[in-house]
């Protein structure tokens, strides 16, 4: 009603009366006795301007301008007690949205995983993942865009808190034609002069430095045939035949069906780590609950 003034009290005390056309029923439903109740209706009518109820002796009814103040009143509690009960989940951090960034190569496995147990422990919790650059994951994360990132870089800034929640090892994926996929155990060393597939320094910069560094090492040099940004468009290229490739082991579950992986005894400084990160010292309680999260889904990758 333009114009009118109510309080909740007042609807909640409205609907108990128009449900039970009872005074002494509603009163006994709200814990109550009948004068105080019956002067809250009075107060409600007179706030709206309108006569919500017909009273006499034997009888309590509903006026026409009763009947369709009753379905309003009901709508209004309803929606303040969701509203209610949606704040408290709020607060809890079970109720929300968080925005994820991730580098594509989170893509084939973890982020999935932090989705599905997401969805399990906080069904309430809109989880926005969003596929993006290191650099673009730091900086969304600097403006606010972004509650979370997944990303490979191993430094950020001083305002932006990280911490490594995937080590895992690179392998060798052959292509089923190449001359080492017939060999039993290939090693890092079979790579020397024979066609390869990189990592760009555009877009895989950080997987690029760390191969360069491992290969020098060990003193192989393989013939970069092509470089890709991506690693399933590196497995895409060794699936074609082009050349053997050094992928994250989480590559295993693209399944190409022409390429080989090989596990390699590599040294543990030389793996494909992933950083969870977040702007330091300002995390919302449901951001917290999902950085716990992320970290408890992808301990099994942190060895």
């Amino acid at each position: 009603m333009a114009g009118g003034k109510y309080e909740f009290s007042q609807l909640r005390c409205f609907v108990a009366v128009a449900e039970e056309l009872n005074f002494r029923r509603a009163a006994e439903r709200l814990h109550m006795t009948q004068p105080p109740l019956s002067r809250q209706i009075r107060l409600l009518e007179h706030g709206l301007g309108l006569q919500l109820l017909e009273r006499t002796n034997r009888r309590v009814s509903l006026t026409p301008a009763g009947e369709s103040f009753y379905d309003s009143a009901t709508d209004m509690l309803q929606r303040s007690e969701h509203a209610i009960l949606k704040a408290r989940q709020a607060q809890r951090g079970q109720y929300g949205s968080i925005a994820l960034g991730f580098v594509p190569s989170a893509a084939l496995e973890f982020v999935p995983r932090i989705v599905t147990m997401a969805a399990e422990r906080f069904p309430g919790v809109t989880l926005d993942p969003t596929e993006m650059m290191s650099y673009e994951i730091v900086e969304a994360q600097r403006s606010g865009r972004l509650d979370l990132g997944l990303t490979r870089m191993e430094q950020t800034r001083p305002e932006i808190a990280r911490e490594r929640v995937v080590s895992e090892p690179f392998i060798l994926a052959i292509p089923r034609s190449h001359p080492l996929a017939d060999k039993a155990n290939p090693t890092l060393e079979d790579l020397n002069g024979a066609p390869f597939v990189g990592y760009s320094t555009e877009r895989g910069g950080f997987v690029r430095e760390t191969h360069q560094t491992l290969l020098s090492s060990r003193g192989v040099t393989p013939r970069i045939v092509q470089e890709v940004s991506q690693t399933h468009t590196v497995l895409a290229m060794v699936n074609s035949g082009i050349g053997a490739a050094l992928v994250p082991a989480s590559s295993r579950v693209l399944g190409m069906k022409n390429v080989r992986f090989v596990d390699l005894d590599l040294p543990r400084q030389f793996r494909s780590d992933l950083y969870l990160i977040y702007r330091a010292g300002e995390r919302t309680v449901l951001q917290e609950r999902m950085r716990q999260l992320i970290v408890e889904a992808l301990a099994p990758y942190n060895d």
